[in-house]
């Protein structure tokens, strides 16, 4: 009986998580999880980043109860913080800085009293999880300011347990958005950090980057992320970039003939393909049905086709 009622809130928690990857979006999701989290185990603060193991750095982090600056002031110091070895060293389990190192040594070590006593963190409980397939990483670090509230055996298997399955349903969130194809339909898609690590991506994002790039490296963008919102191309390829929260959806397509016309000129072969007469076009476009027409001879011209019927198959398979 006590089994089953202690297990009950870890199984609603899981549950939450994933159900709601269908109504919180990528860019929230790690933060509202967090606040999740909080239901099961309490903390005052959480750190939850992700990383490579080509780079062995984290690329993305988001904070609970701590200024945006504390991952960057974290990384600086792992040469002197006693949990980090620890941590890959023991990949899967919870790790509690009161049982790597004494009370006595920690409140006076460099690590506590250049970063963890200015943010009043007096007890800390963390864990990475390795994706062995994509290469990334994911730390989760909880902390509390009460030096007299240690983490207890059972909040570290719960906590344990946990971050399998925060790590699973930020990798369902991720997948669901990468099916938002809204800005370009025919693209296909992957979810990357800013050093272009995959987190997800579509196999036919991957087929796409082994025939145009085949020298890449595997898990990792072979160019750089063009500026929000831009579309540019490379070796054939149309790229295009959206970011989300710290993570960014790359989408990719096969170059078309019809990416060679001007904004005017899809504008026109939008209206062809659609059925209207040169006058109905005209009045969507403000323009006359003659210079309609003469849009659409440069078309025609550019595309090395002759009519209609042409246009509406290239259309159809680009």
């Amino acid at each position: 009986m006590t089994q089953s009622t202690s297990k009950q809130p870890l199984d609603t928690f899981i549950s939450r998580l994933y159900r709601s990857t269908q109504s919180v979006s990528i860019e929230h999701f790690r933060e509202w999880a967090l606040k999740e989290l909080q239901t099961l185990i309490s903390f005052d603060a959480a750190i939850w980043s992700t990383g490579h193991l080509s780079t062995r750095t984290f690329h993305t982090h988001t904070t609970s109860g701590l200024p945006k600056s504390f991952p960057d002031e974290l990384l600086a110091s792992l040469s002197i913080n006693p949990i980090s070895k620890e941590l890959f060293s023991h990949v899967g389990d919870a790790v509690d800085m009161e049982d790597v190192v004494g009370d006595d040594v920690f409140y006076k070590s460099d690590i506590y009293q250049t970063i963890f006593k200015k943010y009043h963190i007096n007890r800390i409980l963390s864990s990475i999880d390795i994706d062995k397939r994509s290469g990334v990483y994911t730390l989760l670090s909880i902390y509390r300011h009460d030096k007299g509230h240690s983490f207890l055996p059972a909040e570290k298997r719960i906590y344990q347990h946990a971050l399998f399955h925060l790590k699973e349903a930020a990798s369902h969130a991720c997948i669901l958005s990468l099916k938002d194809h809204s800005d370009d339909p025919l693209a296909q898609c992957a979810i990357c950090d800013d050093h272009g690590v995959y987190h997800e991506a579509e196999s036919a994002f991957l087929d796409l980057i082994d025939d145009h790039f085949p020298a890449h490296q595997a898990q990792i963008l072979p160019f750089s992320l063009p500026s929000q919102g831009d579309k540019i191309t490379l070796n054939s390829l149309i790229i295009h970039n959206k970011k989300l929260g710290d993570l960014y959806r790359v989408s990719i397509r096969q170059e078309s003939p019809l990416d060679t016309l001007t904004q005017r000129e899809q504008e026109v072969v939008d209206g062809v393909t659609q059925g209207l007469s040169f006058k109905q076009i005209g009045k969507k476009l403000s323009l006359s049905p003659s210079t309609v027409s003469n849009h659409l001879y440069r078309i025609y011209q550019k595309l090395n086709i002759n009519n209609r019927s042409q246009l509406a198959d290239l259309v159809q398979t680009s």
